[in-house]
This record gives structure tokens, sequence and C-alpha cells, in this order.
């Protein structure tokens, strides 16, 4: 699995940096006199160009770099005030990995969540007494679930241990450095190789430093409306660990027109009583096998609802 994502990472990558460039060298270089940008405009590419690389800046910092240290921050707020479920193994297996020696388990749960609606999740840990078999399917632990679900984590482990690993942080840092400073170069460089004393009207749409940063832009945010789509973010986990599931009866069944990998995406618009006895009205989109499309339920479906956000709904079981 980790290979596939490298080479997925590596293809988009060429694409986002190498590719921007081999193209504009050789299709735009050397640069005529009368292709320039006008000031104004070189200026505004400019300041596009820079948002750009900043925005992705800050956007490696709050996640890759600074995200650590704020899950476990909530890793210690949960384990000093989550609420405490009793978890059952449904699978457990070892990943291959150790840490300090210890092997890796990846752990599928089932418990109750904070509305006492049924979930699954897995969870990785590190088991530090193996001589007490306790990761073997079929037993019981405790977990403790966040007040307040919503960025990762939301559940964790009952006397857990957590720790920061340093050496990812650290190796981390020193990408982000290595970045910083080949861009810097980047734009260094393309100054006294192009400008010829005419200032930044070598910045065109297509010229690299403001590309390769768009088509970055670009992945980061597909990425983030996948994980929306999908509901695998903090949105979603919110509605999965207080989500209250309901008998949600079916109003209408129709396709959207839309397709994915040939499937095509139904909307099912439902109708459904909340715990305070008022009726609601919620549209779910799910994108549906052909082969499914003629069992798909027409009276009633299980629908679980977000308590604190009626707008957020999934279909369960489907």
């Amino acid at each position: 699995m980790k290979a596939y994502l490298w080479f997925w990472g590596a293809f988009l990558l060429f694409f986002a940096l190498p590719f921007p460039c081999i193209l504009y060298f050789g299709t735009s270089w050397p640069l005529a006199l009368a292709d320039r940008s006008a000031p104004w405009l070189s200026l505004l590419l400019l300041v596009l160009s820079l948002a750009a690389w900043l925005s992705l800046l800050f956007a490696f910092l709050h996640f890759l770099l600074l995200g650590p240290p704020r899950a476990l921050h909530r890793v210690r707020s949960i384990l000093a005030d989550g609420e405490l479920r009793d978890a059952l193994i449904e699978h457990a297996e070892q990943t291959g990995v150790h840490v300090r020696g210890f092997a890796q388990w990846k752990l599928q749960l089932s418990f109750q969540n904070l509305s006492a609606t049924p979930i699954r999740e897995q969870l990785l840990v590190v088991d530090s007494k193996p001589q007490l078999q306790r990761f073997v399917a079929g037993q019981r632990l405790e977990v403790r679930l966040s007040r307040e679900p919503g960025a990762f984590p939301n559940v964790v482990l009952e006397g857990a241990q957590p720790e920061l690993d340093v050496a990812s942080l650290w190796r981390r840092g020193v990408g982000a450095a290595i970045g910083i400073v080949a861009v810097a170069s980047a734009y260094v460089f393309a100054y006294r190789l192009q400008s010829e004393g005419l200032g930044w009207t070598f910045l065109s749409f297509g010229h690299p430093l403001l590309v390769c940063p768009l088509v970055l832009c670009g992945y980061a945010l597909g990425l983030r409306l996948l994980g929306r789509l999908l509901q695998a973010d903090a949105r979603g986990d919110a509605l999965k660990y207080r989500g209250i599931g309901v008998e949600a009866k079916v109003l209408k069944v129709r396709q959207t027109g839309t397709y994915l990998n040939e499937q095509p995406q139904v909307e099912f618009q439902l109708e459904y009583i909340d715990r305070e006895g008022n009726v609601q009205q919620a549209r779910v989109r799910r994108f549906i096998p052909l082969i499914e499309l003629a069992n798909l339920p027409r009276e009633q479906v299980t629908l679980l609802y977000d308590p604190e956000d009626r707008g957020n709904v999934r279909l369960e079981g489907m």
C-alpha cells in the first residue's frame, strides 16, 4: 500500500514540478521582447506566485509540522477528560512495524459513540506489554472518546502513553527548510537568467514560478474536497462519533447524472424524526455500482445524523 501511495505521489509531483519547467523552457524560451508581460501584470503575477507558495508553506507547517504536537495535546486531553467506552476487538493483526522493539497492531474495534450509536473504528497501537496478550479478537478493551469530536484523533486506548516521533518531525523540518531554499533559489535563478534588465516582465501565466505552486495548491484542494466527499475529514468524524442512528423514510430516489468510474451518483431524498420529535428532511448522494441499482431501498434506510449539525448526515449499511 505504501509503495502504491509513493508511486502516485511521485507521479503527481512530476506533473507539478519538473513537467511545467520542461514544457516552458521547451516552448517559451528564449522569450521575445514582444512576449513579455506589462509591468503591472508581471507584478500581479509575482504577488500571485508568492501567495501560492506561502499558502503551501502554511499548509505544510499547519498539517505536517504542527499537526503532530496538536494531536499529542488532543490525545492527552482525551485521556484526562474523555468519555469511557467498552470496546470489542473484532479483528486484530500485526502491521509488521516495530516501535522500539514492540510490535504495532491494527485493531478493528466496535463500541458505542457519544450518542450510544454502535460504530466501528480502526486503531493503530503499539503493544508494550506483549506478555498480557491484550490484542486478541473477541476480547474487550476500554477506550476513551473525545467529548468534542472532530479533528483526529477522536478515540484513544485507555492507559495509552502517547509520544511524538521526534525523528520524523526533524525530517519534516529539514525538508521544509530545503524546500524554502529551493524555491528562493528558483526565483533568484529565474530573475538573473530572464530579467535582462526589464524586471519581472518575463513572468507569464505559463511560467513555472506560477504554474508549479498553483498545481500543488490544486492537488491540496482536491484532497480536501475528496476527504469532504468521502466524509474522511473533521466534519465526517464529528458525525461518526456523535451521530444518532435513525430509520428514515425514502421520499424519492433519482440519478444525478454524475458518474465516477462508470458508477452513477444517486440522490436520496429522506425524511426522519430526530430525537426531539421533529420531522427533518435531508438529501444524501452516493455513488452506487451499476449491479446494485435494482436493489436500492425504496422505503426505508438507516441514517446517521449529527445532532449539532442537522445538515451533516450519511447513509449506513450501503
